[in-house]
């Protein structure tokens, strides 16, 4: 039976409030920062992939437990779909500044296009256009085995439900069914799964990043003349 851990009508610090009260004590060790103008898409998929990391490391040596594999590769899947969409929203936007015809619409229609996509296929596809319409050069596309990762990464989870839950409602709309997404057991090494989905979302959250930034500074330095 569950006990009453607190009197009735104490607040739970952090539990009613994301902002707790003032350390008396000066003490500020547990406290974590969250929102503001550094907070993206982007910081967060990094720290969906530092999350899997940690207990991925944890699994190598010798904690291991089922019960968190998916979890897991759910947090890689995630910080995946994460970075993609920042990293859309960052090639649309050098793409504005060049003034390049419809590269998906302002950054507002973007945004909605964005928010209402789950598919790793489609963003994939959406990030490849953009980077194809930019001026980068040779060699500045995604590599053929990131798009490889990705492209089984969607098979696997088509729209982002499949490392969420047990069993998902599938068949046409009035006639949906709840059904099992892994009806019967699978074995597969983890640590090799985790490394390609870590390298494929690296890929995507820092070497596009990367590009993209230098392409930007580039756009900066022509605006000047």
């Amino acid at each position: 039976m569950l006990r009453r851990l607190r009197h009735p009508g104490q607040v739970t610090p952090g539990i009613d409030s994301l902002t707790p009260a003032d350390a008396d004590d000066g003490d500020w060790r547990s406290t974590a920062i969250i929102g503001g103008p550094w907070e993206s898409d982007g910081s967060l998929a990094l720290g969906f992939f530092k999350l899997a990391d940690t207990a991925v490391e944890r699994w190598k040596s010798g904690h291991r437990n089922d019960a968190i594999v998916i979890p897991i590769i759910y947090n890689y899947r995630h910080g995946i779909e994460l970075a993609l969409k920042e990293e859309i929203r960052e090639a649309a936007a050098c793409l504005r500044r060049d003034g390049v015809a419809d590269p998906g619409g302002q950054a507002d229609e973007v945004n909605q296009w964005l928010s209402d996509i789950h598919s790793i296929e489609q963003l994939v596809n959406r990030l490849t256009k953009l980077l194809g319409q930019l001026k980068l050069g040779p060699g500045q596309q995604l590599p053929a085995e990131t798009l490889d990762v990705l492209r089984k990464l969607h098979v696997l989870d088509h729209n982002g439900q499949a490392f969420r839950y047990s069993a998902v409602k599938t068949g046409p709309h009035g006639q949906r069914v709840l059904e099992r997404v892994r009806p019967g057991q699978q074995q597969f090494d983890l640590v090799a799964v985790a490394e390609a989905l870590r390298d494929a979302g690296t890929m995507v959250l820092h070497g596009v990043s990367g590009v993209l930034g230098a392409y930007s500074d580039y756009q900066a330095d022509m605006a000047d003349w």
